[in-house]
């Protein structure tokens, strides 16, 4: 078979234009040498813009000094380059992508081949599978695994920072007889609703999870003095007074919550736990629909 002729430059330069992904190449000055079509959207520019110029010249200072040193060091090593980075394209829009490059020499020509390959829509599945992970699909909240990573972490820091950390426990009171009498979708809803309503009584920074049926935690950090937790825990038991209204019925249910703080920088998850576990306990024995409040020492 008789190939036809072609010219090598002209048909290398089809070739890559073919490719869906950026593809770029620089000489050992970091000058560009030539790139393909998705390059050119990317970057806003045309071949022979590009052509002769290095990132220096075409990027802001900051973004510039980054590729420059990048591909400084893969130079020193010439070898291979992988790694992450959040770039903005030309028509504005962010992106996250993995740039791929790797050092080249070829008759007398030294330089950089790199591709840009976008992972935006990867990245976006990762931060929702990691969102699943710790989250509580029915309200949103934070769940079991969340807490207990979030709570170890708060005691690291009241060890260094030496704040006083606070570990609510909350049951709901009646809850079961809703969900069995009404059936699940009902439960569901009011679960929705509880979960507002803890919500609107805590700060940005506090964690709340569902860490059961009907059963819910909170971290505290920083808190300034007793009182300001007892007002807390008469706030929302004065809220649970009020019904809750779905699907045109009224439903009321009460709720008891269990206290523990700690000020000192040995407790450990398990004995904050233990002592608001305790507490709500307490209360549970005592009539329900109320507070305890006790003290880590």
């Amino acid at each position: 078979m008789i190939l036809p002729e072609y010219n090598e430059t002209d048909f290398m330069q089809a070739v890559i234009n073919a490719a869906p992904t950026p593809i770029f190449y620089k000489d050992a000055q970091g000058r560009y040498l030539g790139c393909n079509k998705a390059f050119e959207e990317y970057i806003g520019l045309n071949r022979e813009q590009l052509i002769g110029k290095s990132v220096l010249e075409l990027f802001d200072d900051e973004l510039a000094r980054t590729y420059f040193e990048a591909d400084n060091a893969l130079f020193e090593r010439k070898g291979t380059q992988i790694y992450e980075a959040k770039v903005e394209y030309a028509d504005g829009t962010t992106h996250d992508v993995m740039f791929h490059k790797a050092y080249f020499h070829a008759e007398g020509i030294e330089g950089i081949v790199g591709s840009i390959l976008d992972i935006t829509e990867r990245k976006k599945a990762e931060k929702s599978l990691e969102q699943l992970a710790l989250s509580d699909s029915l309200t949103g909240l934070d769940n079991r695994y969340s807490l207990m990573k979030s709570l170890k972490h708060s005691l690291l820091r009241q060890h260094r920072e030496n704040f006083t950390l606070a570990f609510l426990m909350l049951d709901l009171d009646g809850f079961k007889q809703i969900n069995d009498n009404y059936g699940h979708p009902v439960g569901d809803a009011l679960l929705i609703e509880v979960a507002n309503k803890l919500k609107n009584h805590f700060r940005e920074s506090d964690v709340i999870a569902r860490v059961g049926g009907d059963e819910f935690s909170v971290i505290l950090e920083n808190i300034h003095s007793t009182e300001s937790l007892i007002v807390l825990a008469n706030n929302i038991l004065a809220e649970f007074l009020k019904p809750f209204v779905i699907d045109n019925n009224k439903f009321t249910i009460g709720i008891s919550i269990g206290i523990a703080t700690s000020s000192f920088s040995e407790c450990s998850s398990e004995d904050i736990i233990k002592h608001a576990d305790a507490a709500l306990y307490q209360v549970k024995n005592s009539g329900k629909g109320s507070y305890h409040l006790t003290v880590v020492n």
